[in-house]
């Protein structure tokens, strides 16, 4: 690499010489003397040197005759040094100028040869998903057949319950999103388990967590703290419109309709007027049940009884944000302490997937929970077992990884 950059260094490094190089020519041409390129290198180096005596570039009879004086004046020296200027003068324009250019023509010729490089990274991609799937095949198999167990109850508990014209709307609302919304992020954390992108797999389940948390949290105490969840969301809208319109300018963007952002402060002041100002907070939609004025996630997850995956959250939180911890650690490193993972690999499947599994047990349980009927309640056990035996064939997956790299 920095092949273009070394190859500027070294033509500007050679200015100097090409001016010394012009004057010294048409100080020659004065004599009606001229050089071969060779000869020129020769006598430049030799005028250079500070040698004074006479230098004898060739030897026929004729040139034996010649006697050619060549001098430089200061004038002409400080000339030479103000012509350097005057081109340095220019070179951020020239650089400018240049490095356009090269980045069009560079890229033409990139994308002349990128259907070779194309299919030739496709091969390596499928090779590396058959010895990935070689190892970690059976726990990911199980993992999209709980998925698939939790859609398909899902969907039926869904149902059952709108038929029902059951007494809380709220709750209903937001345990079948919130786990219609779990199954989604089980997907893409299938999705990058299969392709080797442990640590996104990581990232992905600290949203799924969060639901987890919200939804076994809601499901807990009641139709009033989902009221409050759902009609939350248009605080989140006010923040929203409110981000949008501080760089709205910037962007480029067309402004928002002053009555829609009308409507939507009135919104806002009408609840914070219904459930108080804490309301208006992130989490404000828990102030009242945890009392506490402006509720934190952690709090959360505290009073729905699984804070005993903050480590896990914590670590699936450095690949989340830009921190130093997520840039020095990575899932997808064994031991390899001087190496940076900058594509898939196939270690560190085993935390994401399990962990998906577990959480999306645990999304599941309180939509159960509203519609406790026998076969929900055998689905649920079915959900139990099968995360277990997720866990276990995960954990035998990674020990065999340890095991052979050895």
């Amino acid at each position: 690499m920095q092949i273009l950059h070394k190859a500027l260094k070294d033509a500007l490094g050679k200015i100097p010489e090409q001016l010394f190089e012009q004057m010294l020519s048409q100080k020659l041409k004065a004599y009606g003397v001229k050089l071969s390129r060779s000869e020129y290198c020769q006598l430049q180096n030799y005028i250079l040197s500070g040698e004074s005596k006479t230098l004898h570039l060739r030897r026929w009879r004729w040139w034996e005759r010649e006697n050619v004086v060549v001098e430089f004046t200061e004038e002409e020296a400080q000339e030479i040094e103000q012509r350097f200027t005057e081109i340095v003068g220019h070179l951020p324009q020239l650089i400018e100028e240049l490095t356009r250019d090269s980045a069009i023509d560079i890229l033409a010729t990139l994308k002349r040869g990128w259907q070779g490089e194309l299919r030739r990274q496709k091969r390596e991609n499928a090779g590396f998903k058959r010895r990935l799937s070689r190892r970690w095949g059976e726990p990911l198999a199980l993992l999209r057949m709980l998925l698939t167990i939790a859609q398909e109850y899902g969907a039926s508990v869904n149902q059952e319950l709108r038929e029902s014209s059951a007494p809380s709307p709220y709750l209903v609302e937001a345990l079948t999103r919130l786990h219609a919304r779990a199954c989604q992020i089980v997907h893409e954390i299938l999705v990058l388990l299969a392709t080797g992108l442990a640590d996104g797999a990581m990232a992905r389940w600290r949203t799924l967590h969060e639901i987890a948390v919200i939804a076994l949290f809601i499901g807990a105490h009641g139709e009033d703290l989902a009221e409050r969840y759902v009609l939350h969301q248009h605080v989140e809208s006010r923040r929203a419109a409110r981000d949008y319109i501080a760089c709205q300018e910037r962007l480029g963007y067309e402004p928002l309709d002053p009555s829609e952002i009308e409507a939507v402060e009135q919104l806002y002041a009408t609840l914070l007027e219904r459930f108080g100002h804490s309301f208006g907070t992130p989490y404000g939609w828990a102030a009242e049940q945890l009392g506490i004025k402006k509720p934190a996630f952690e709090r959360i997850e505290r009073a729905a009884g699984i804070d005993h995956l903050r480590a896990h959250y914590r670590l699936a939180s450095h690949n989340v944000h830009a921190n130093p911890k997520g840039v020095f650690f990575k899932l997808g490193l064994l031991n390899e302490l001087d190496c940076l993972l900058a594509g898939p690999s196939n270690a560190g499947l085993a935390d994401p997937g399990h962990s998906a599994a577990i959480s999306l047990v645990q999304t599941s349980t309180p939509l159960g929970l509203l519609h406790p009927t026998f076969d929900n309640i055998v689905v649920l056990r079915i959900m139990v077992l099968l995360e277990r035996e997720i866990g276990q064939a995960f954990g035998d997956a990674h020990q065999q990884l340890v095991h052979d790299s050895a």
